[in-house]
């Protein structure tokens, strides 16, 4: 009993670590390993030459530009809204949806969810939800965090709520500061089938200007991957014609 008593102190201190590590360990999805105990999808194991283009953070002021672009392309995406965003301007997930493309739930404030507690998260989550469903008229299957970054409440809220965790195999690293069409594409690379893309369609959060930046790196995009002979799908599309 006296070692027990002796022990206490150290046994309490350990306890807000441990919690802390417990409340952190989903963000290991963004890599391989640990991936391994908490799966999100990244890729889409294809026999068919599709990959999966996405883009975050807005629907923005930029957002007809990259609909453009994309009718002319005949491509269709998948876009992670902000509920916020959406708040703001309704109709700009309307036409989304109108030119045949896949929502997504982001987040309703772009906050990274190791910064935040269980309640604010859940509370976001629900929030942008509700947001994005109650325009769009139908439910949602997606869901990405803020920077591609879980944690315990928002992995146990996705299910709870019955959305598919989604990250990403390549990434245009678009919001950074001095980037360039030719710099996005490069960093997008040689896509392989089954591949989902990160791109952004709003710089609300990121480097003002950024998002003029991965339009213009948008059509060097889409003709490498046709190049490639590689059809661009929503996420959701890419699942399914794979059983997923």
């Amino acid at each position: 009993m006296t070692h027990v008593r002796a022990a206490l102190p150290a046994l309490i201190s350990a306890l807000p670590a441990a919690c802390v590590a417990a409340y952190a360990a989903p963000a290991a999805a963004r890599f391989p390993a640990g991936r391994l105990v908490f799966p999100a999808i990244t890729r889409v194991p294809s026999e068919s030459r599709a990959i999966a283009l996405t883009f975050d953070d807005g629907p923005d002021e930029g957002l007809e530009y990259f609909l453009e672009l994309l009718e002319e392309a005949g491509t269709r995406a998948t876009f992670f809204v902000v509920g916020e965003q959406v708040e703001r301007a309704p109709g700009r997930l309307e036409e989304i949806i109108s030119r045949g493309h896949e929502v997504g739930v982001h987040c309703y404030r772009h906050q990274n969810h190791l910064r935040l507690g269980p309640r604010r998260v859940i509370e976001d989550m629900r929030r942008a939800g509700e947001r994005v469903e109650g325009v769009s008229g139908r439910s949602t299957r997606l869901f990405r965090p803020p920077y591609g970054v879980f944690n315990l409440a928002s992995w146990i809220e996705a299910e709870r709520q019955g959305w598919e965790r989604v990250l990403w195999t390549r990434s245009g690293r678009d919001w950074r500061h001095r980037t360039t069409p030719g710099s996005i594409a490069a960093e997008i690379g040689q896509p392989e089938a089954g591949d989902v893309l990160l791109l952004h369609d709003s710089d609300r959060y990121a480097t003002p200007g950024s998002w003029r930046n991965t339009l213009g790196a948008l059509p060097l995009i889409l003709e490498r991957l046709s190049s490639r002979g590689l059809e661009v799908l929503p996420v959701g599309e890419l699942l399914e014609r794979n059983g997923c």
